[in-house]
């Protein structure tokens, strides 16, 4: 499932700052503004799926307007102390558990966004006609075909390249620049580790089908969020375990790539991550003074 429906179906309030939105997106961007300007995005993500009537626009517009709302009140703060305990321990390099404790805080953050988010999900599921369920299945497919198209160009050491291309962007984002050594360092990660093509792909299937299967069984409210809450938040209960064991393993190289990285940063390096760090604190002062 596209990493962008999956926040659409959350009405892409996790992406705010959530494991499922990387902060490195965020490094290069005001965040601030970035914020303030969910709400129109967000409204045209989910017109993209479906076809809404003015009604219903009406109503994702005040749903998202209210989470929002809710987000500023009781999430920036979690945010904040985030922040501020990755800066604190930003004056030593990371360790592997240090890295693998803040992935895990993380989610924490998206679990309790999601629980907030679903019931809304539910409601807007529950409103959809059998036109507009059609066109979210065409949606789908046309996503797949996009994602095995983009998944799939170029050769395996082309698409490597592109891979350590984009992350490197992400690292000079948080640290102004990436020397020669670490970037063998990311090159190793991304040679070592499977594209798992096919297994992504398998997994998007299953969840949009059982999608379109909750929203056309038209159940009562809380199955509905139940359905959806399986769906995003408990995954591990109907992924496959082999595909579970290599996404974990995955995750455990990034740790230790990360905190491989963070060992060898030089001062300056170290002030820019710091640096980083700080102007989201920024931001979340600003964004919490503007609500």
């Amino acid at each position: 499932m596209t990493r962008r429906f999956h926040a659409l179906l959350l009405l892409l309030a996790c992406a705010l700052l959530s494991a499922c939105a990387t902060l490195t997106q965020l490094a290069y961007s005001n965040a601030a503004m970035a914020y303030s300007n969910l709400p129109p995005m967000l409204s045209w993500w989910v017109d993209d799926y479906v076809d809404m009537s003015h009604g219903q626009k009406d109503w994702v517009r005040e749903r998202i307007s209210r989470l929002m709302d809710w987000h500023r009140a009781h999430e920036l703060p979690e945010y904040r102390r985030f922040f501020e305990h990755v800066l604190a321990e930003s004056r030593e390099p990371f360790t592997v558990e240090e890295v693998a404790a803040a992935y895990r805080d993380l989610r924490k953050h998206y679990r309790r966004t999601a629980e907030h988010v679903l019931p809304e999900v539910a409601d807007f599921f529950l409103q959809l006609d059998a036109e507009q369920v059609a066109q979210m299945e065409k949606k789908f497919v046309d996503d797949n075909r996009k994602f095995v198209r983009e998944s799939v160009k170029g050769t395996p050491e082309e698409r490597t390249a592109r891979r350590v291309k984009r992350f490197v962007g992400h690292m000079e984002g948080w640290l102004g620049s990436v020397s020669s050594e670490q970037r063998g360092k990311i090159e190793a990660y991304y040679r070592d580790i499977p594209d798992l093509i096919e297994e992504r792909l398998a997994d998007r299937k299953v969840r949009q089908g059982e999608i379109l299967a909750l929203i056309r069984a038209r159940p009562a409210t809380e199955a509905m969020i139940a359905g959806l809450r399986t769906l995003f938040v408990e995954s591990q209960t109907w992924r496959r375990p082999e595909y579970q064991k290599k996404l974990a393993e995955r995750e455990q190289q990034f740790f230790e790539m990360i905190a491989g990285l963070s060992a060898s940063l030089s001062p300056d390096q170290r002030d820019h991550l710091q640096g980083r760090i700080r102007g989201f604190l920024r931001d979340i002062t600003t964004l919490n003074a503007s609500g």
